[in-house]
């Protein structure tokens, strides 16, 4: 277990909640072959094809070094971004923003659920990645904070 990328593992344990699915397993050259399982109870059914996808997305998304994405945002789901409450409301932030831990930074609608995304940190805005009421899938970098 020490061979691989802890946090990978932890991604994938976190899509596995997400996607109700009881397991997921990766190969390729990089990270070798990882899969991830939780109480399996019944007959193991294939990932969709968007499975995949979310999955090379985000096994691309964790391999990326550079320092912008060290600072980046990432979505915890699949969903909708609302980067402000309502439709006549400001933004809940701007670049340049100084921003306080766990102040909100935009919303993820997931399944007629919001679900408020919050500052991990004390930072200032970077750059906002995403456009207000733009789809998005899990791992998707969102926001860049300093």
């Amino acid at each position: 277990m020490s061979d691989f990328d802890e946090d990978l593992i932890i991604s994938l344990s976190k899509l596995l909640d997400q996607t109700g699915l009881s397991e997921i397993e990766i190969e390729n050259k990089k990270v070798g072959r990882v899969k991830v399982a939780k109480n399996i109870t019944q007959s193991y059914a294939a990932p969709t094809p968007n499975i995949n996808n979310q999955i090379d997305s985000l096994e691309n998304k964790l391999s990326e070094t550079n320092e912008e994405n060290k600072n980046a945002v990432l979505s915890p789901m699949v969903g909708t971004i609302y980067l402000k409450p309502d439709p006549d409301s400001a933004n809940f932030i701007n670049v340049g923003d100084k921003v306080k831990e766990g102040q909100t930074l935009l919303i993820v609608e997931a399944m007629k659920t919001m679900n408020n995304i919050t500052s991990e940190r004390d930072g200032t805005i970077k750059k906002i990645l995403v456009e207000n009421e733009q789809p998005i899938q899990f791992g998707d970098p969102l926001i860049i904070i300093e």
